[in-house]
């Protein structure tokens, strides 16, 4: 009985051996397999070749080598290649590369940075000057063509069109004003007491001189000034205001075919515009000139200063 028991342990233990070697085994290959299959993976077809590379370099440098003795051994000044054709002295650039060399600056080149101001200054090939450019020193315009002082002379003077004028007004009460038009006075300028309105049948002050004329008589300037505005005003009608400078200003009302602009400047005596048939507020008056003087803003009577 003894016997066969160690006999059992004997095999078992047999059997334990032979499958731990079995099992080790399996997994040593199976490492190996699934190593092999990784390392395929990876190699896409980019893996760089050193050895072959290094013998490449080594048959190109045997290559160079040769070229130069055949090189020493031809006459000067030619060499003949393999092929039979004729090359300038020596091995040329362009026999070791797939592309023509070209000079950084040229046409077919572009380094950013280093060729911007070249490529725009080179002439294309075919272009030439055209008439009027920049002549070289010493040379004389050729009839019929432009030439660059008087290009800027003319800009010059579309300048200086196109500037605008300012000039500094100055006006005082002892400059006096002209007449705007002949007339009898309607409405007298009264800001210390109330005067009767015929069309409105009432009293109230005027800040202004109301002057008689007919409908189409011309209104003069009564001082130089720029004018700052044109509107029109439901008891005015139509007006025109002017700075005369040191706070002054005059406006000008019942007016139609205005021919003055906003910030134009006007001469004493020059056209303003017409005396306009009268608004709903003067038709009982009639037409008439609208005149009012202010300094600062305070009325002024313009009457008191006509000259």
């Amino acid at each position: 009985m003894r016997k066969n028991r160690k006999n059992n342990g004997k095999k078992e233990r047999i059997v334990m051996i032979a499958s731990s070697v079995f099992v080790l085994s399996a997994l040593t290959l199976t490492g190996i397999y699934m190593q092999a299959q990784n390392t395929k993976s990876k190699d896409d077809g980019y893996t760089i070749d050193f050895e072959a590379l290094e013998n490449n370099t080594s048959s190109k440098s045997q290559e160079i080598a040769q070229n130069k003795k055949t090189e020493q051994a031809a006459e000067p000044g030619t060499s003949t290649a393999q092929n039979g054709s004729t090359t300038g002295r020596g091995l040329s650039l362009e026999d070791d590369l797939d592309y023509m060399p070209m000079e950084a600056g040229s046409s077919l080149v572009e380094i950013p940075g280093l060729t911007d101001g070249i490529l725009e200054e080179t002439e294309k090939p075919g272009e030439t000057a055209a008439p009027g450019e920049t002549e070289k020193p010493g040379e004389t315009a050729k009839p019929g063509e432009t030439e660059k002082t008087g290009n800027e002379q003319k800009a010059k003077e579309t300048s200086a069109k196109k500037t605008v004028v300012t000039k500094e007004l100055h006006f005082a009460e002892t400059d006096g004003l002209l007449r705007p038009l002949e007339g009898e006075t309607l409405l007298p300028f009264s800001m210390d007491s109330s005067i009767y309105f015929s069309t409105l049948e009432q009293y109230k002050y005027n800040p202004a001189l109301i002057i008689r004329a007919e409908e189409g008589t011309e209104v003069l300037a009564c001082a130089e000034g720029k004018v700052t505005d044109i509107f029109e005003d439901a008891e005015i009608g139509h007006a025109v205001t002017m700075e005369l400078g040191d706070g002054y200003e005059i406006t000008y009302g019942q007016l139609k075919e205005i021919n003055v602009s906003v910030g134009s400047y006007v001469n004493p005596g020059e056209t303003i515009g017409k005396v306009s048939s009268p608004t709903k507020y003067f038709s009982v008056e009639g037409s008439n000139l609208y005149l009012k003087l202010t300094a600062d803003g305070i009325p002024v009577n313009p009457e008191s200063l006509f000259r």
